[in-house]
C-alpha cells in the first residue's frame, strides 16, 4: 500500500522515512522505493522521532500498534486524530509547542502513558477522560490557555511532576490532593488567589513554585509539607505569612522578592517580622541562607520598614531606613 493512502502529510511522510526505530535505537527502514510500505517493519516500529518537520497532520498514525515513543515537538499540529487512542502500547507522547487547540477524549485509552508533554500549545480545555491515565507519572501543560482543570485531574494518583505554569487557572480543583505522590508542582504565571487547604496532603512535595501569582495568603497547613525544599512566592500579593511556615524543616531554598503587597498587609506587624526574620536565620544543613540574597534585599528595605512604621505609628518611614538598624531591631 503506498504511504500517501494512509498518511496526508507529506512532511510526516518524510519524517517517517528517516525517523523510524525499534526499542534498541535501531532504525527501522518502513517504505521501499516505491513509497510502498512494508508491512512486516511496521510492528517492530516503537519510537518515531519527528522535531521540527512542519507536520500539520498526522492521521495513519495508529498504523504503528507497537508504538513506545511519539516525538513530535516544534510541529503545527493543530488537530489530534482520535486514533491517537488506539496506541495503547504508547508510554511517552511529546507534542509540546505546536498549536494544539483541543485534546480528544480518546486520549483516556493510553493507559500505559507515563509522560505526556503539551507545553506551549493553545489548549483551552483537558477532557475529563484525562483521569483513566493511572500509569501517568510526569503532565507537562505550561503555555496554554487553561481556564480550569477537571476534578478527575485528582485521580492521577501516580503523578510526580505536575507542570501547569504559564496559564489563566484561578483556582485548583477539587480533588487535586489527591495527588498525594507529587514532588515537583509548578503554578507559577497563574491567577491564583488562595491555595485549598488540603495542600497539605502532598507529604512528598519537593518543590512549590507559586510565583507570579495573585496570591493573598499560604493555608496554615503548609507545614504538612515537611519534604518541602524550595517554595518560590515571588510577585504575589501576600497580605502575610503563617507562622506554620516556620516548620518546613528540610526547607533549602525560600524566595520572596516582591512578595507582599505593602499597601495592604493585614497580619500583626510584630507577628509578621518574627517568623521573616526566623526565616531570614534558618540555614541548610550547608550552612546557607534559605532565602535568597535578592529577597533578603527586599526585606531590609521595602519589608522591614513598613511593619515597623505600622508597630510604632512612625510617619517618617525615610529615619527607619537612614537610622535603624534592621538586622538587630526587635520588637
Amino acid at each position: 500500500m503506498k504511504a500517501t493512502k494512509i498518511f496526508k502529510d507529506k512532511n510526516f511522510i518524510e519524517c517517517l522515512k528517516k525517523r523510524t526505530f525499534d526499542n534498541k535505537g535501531n532504525y527501522i527502514k518502513i517504505f521501499d522505493e516505491k513509497d510502498e510500505i512494508i508491512e512486516g517493519n511496521i510492528d517492530k516500529v516503537t519510537y518515531i522521532s519527528c522535531t521540527n518537520y512542519w507536520i500539520t497532520n498526522i492521521d495513519g498514525i495508529s498504523i504503528f500498534i507497537n508504538l513506545r515513543i511519539l516525538d513530535l515537538r516544534y510541529n503545527n499540529i493543530k488537530n489530534l486524530p482520535n486514533e491517537i487512542g488506539n496506541l495503547k502500547n504508547l508510554e511517552i507522547l511529546d507534542l509540546h509547542n505546536n498549536q494544539i487547540k483541543e485534546i480528544p477524549k480518546e486520549i483516556g485509552n493510553l493507559i500505559n502513558l507515563k509522560i505526556l508533554n503539551l507545553f506551549h500549545n493553545q489548549i483551552e480545555e483537558l477532557p475529563k477522560e484525562i483521569w483513566n491515565l493511572k500509569n501517568l507519572e510526569i503532565l507537562y501543560l505550561r503555555g496554554n490557555n487553561l481556564e480550569l482543570l477537571p476534578t478527575e485531574i485528582g485521580n492521577l494518583w501516580n503523578l510526580k511532576i505536575l507542570d501547569l505554569s504559564d496559564n489563566q487557572i484561578k483556582e485548583l480543583p477539587e480533588g487535586i490532593e489527591k495527588l498525594i505522590n507529587l514532588k515537583h508542582l509548578d503554578l507559577n504565571w497563574n491567577q491564583l488567589q488562595l491555595l485549598p487547604s488540603k495542600i497539605g496532603n502532598f507529604k512528598k512535595l519537593e518543590d512549590l513554585d507559586l510565583k507570579n501569582n495573585k496570591l493573598q495568603s499560604l493555608p496554615k497547613e503548609i507545614n504538612k509539607l515537611q519534604n518541602l525544599e524550595l517554595l518560590d512566592l515571588r510577585n504575589n500579593n501576600l497580605q502575610g505569612l503563617p507562622k506554620e511556615i516556620l516548620k518546613l524543616n528540610k526547607l533549602k531554598w525560600l524566595h520572596l522578592n516582591n512578595a507582599f503587597d505593602l499597601s495592604n498587609l493585614k497580619q500583626n506587624p510584630e507577628i509578621l517580622f518574627k517568623i521573616l526574620k526566623n526565616l531570614e536565620e534558618k540555614k541548610t544543613n550547608k550552612e546557607n541562607n534559605i532565602i535568597d540574597t535578592k529577597s533578603l534585599t527586599y526585606l531590609k528595605e521595602k519589608v522591614y520598614p513598613i511593619l515597623i512604621k505600622e508597630k510604632y505609628r512612625i510617619k517618617d518611614l525615610k529615619h527607619i531606613k537612614d537610622n535603624l538598624n534592621l538586622d538587630n531591631f526587635n520588637f
